[in-house]
This record gives structure tokens, sequence and C-alpha cells, in this order.
């Protein structure tokens, strides 16, 4: 494996326990296990939670023939020549360059979505004077606005939808501190409390 091992995003374990059934044999018999040659990590993008490498495997069949096993999946026919590893790892570490270039593309636009967001909640805060927090994930902002030292209401705003939200913030806010301001009280499903350190003061803005 000297032409697959020095390319980048790749290395060699040696410590893989890996059972494979050959896929293949003239009757409906279990087929022989095969032996396994050597196994490659695939570095993966870094924005899959669940893993981050993809093992590649070399499988020698009963019949001396070398297969390759990448992920889950095996080739549709032996490898010939090594070359044909190498340009499946080349593919493969390709997709990954580009999906590491699309992931870092969506965290720059999530990004820059996050600061107009805050922005125009800070300024929303500081003329109307509340305090809020914020909580992030992968498809929206939290925006818990604080009505006393024991009640507070979130808003949610959808990353693919702040364009049409923003605009209409101020007015949802005043409309539902004004509300809460009226001896209405709401009844939410916020699963934890904020600590003080945790709200954004509208004095400090």
């Amino acid at each position: 494996m000297a032409r697959v091992e020095p390319l980048a995003g790749v290395k060699r374990n040696d410590n893989c326990h890996h059972y494979s059934r050959f896929q293949g044999g003239a009757n409906g018999d279990k087929p022989p296990s095969n032996t396994l040659c050597c196994s490659i990590l695939l570095e993966e993008s870094s924005d899959r939670w669940y893993r981050d490498h993809t093992h590649l495997h070399l499988l020698r069949s009963p019949e001396q023939q070398l297969w390759v096993e990448l992920g889950r999946e095996r080739s549709p026919a032996p490898v010939s020549d090594i070359g044909e590893v190498v340009a499946l790892v080349q593919a493969f570490l390709k997709r990954v360059d580009q999906q590491k270039a699309q992931a870092a593309k969506r965290q720059k636009q999530k990004d820059l979505k996050i600061q107009a967001i805050l922005a125009q909640v800070r300024k929303i805060a500081k003329e109307d004077g509340f305090d809020f927090a914020t909580e992030v994930d992968s498809i929206k902002l939290k925006l818990i606005i604080r009505l006393s030292d024991n009640d507070y209401f979130a808003i949610l705003i959808p990353f693919n939808q702040f364009k049409e939200v923003l605009p209409k913030l101020r007015t949802a806010i005043q409309a539902l501190r004004e509300t809460y301001n009226s001896g209405v009280r709401f009844k939410t499903h916020l699963k934890r409390g904020y600590r003080r350190s945790e709200w954004i003061r509208h004095q400090d803005l």
C-alpha cells in the first residue's frame, strides 16, 4: 500500500477487526469468509457528527482474487491493478474535499445570518429595553426574551426564513411584552432555566 498510504487523509489501520462474506459462488451455500489483507481509514468531512472516517478494506477471496470494500460496498469486480485502488481512494478523497468546501460555505452563510439576526435583536433590545439570550442549532436561532426574573418566552427564527422574520421581529416582541405586562401569562415548553450570566442585558448594549 505504499502508493495509497502517503495520500493526504489516509491512515492505515492494523487493528481493524473485520468479517466479510464473499458475494459469489456457484450454489446457495454460505460462502467462505475472505482474508483481510489491509484496512485503511479515509478521513471524512468533519461536519459529520456520527463518524469521521470510512473504512477501506482489501480482501482476498478463497480464489486468491483481491477485492476492495469501501464502507460496506464491495467493488463490482476483483482488483487487477493497485492503480485501481489508488484511483478509488483519490475519487473518495476528492468527494470529501468537495463536501468540506460545501460545509464551509454553508457555515459561512449561517454565520452571516446569525450576525444579521443578532445585530437586529441588539438594536431592538437596546431601544425597547429588554434582556435576551440566544441558542443556535443547525437550522434556527432561538431568541429568548426576558419578561421578568422568572418568566421568558422564545421566538424561533429559522435561518431559511430570517429575511422574512427580521422585519416583523420588533412588532412581535412588542406585542408579546405588552400582552405579558397586561397581566396575561404564557405557558411555554422551555425545559431549562437561564443563569444570570447567560442574559445579554440591554443596559450593556
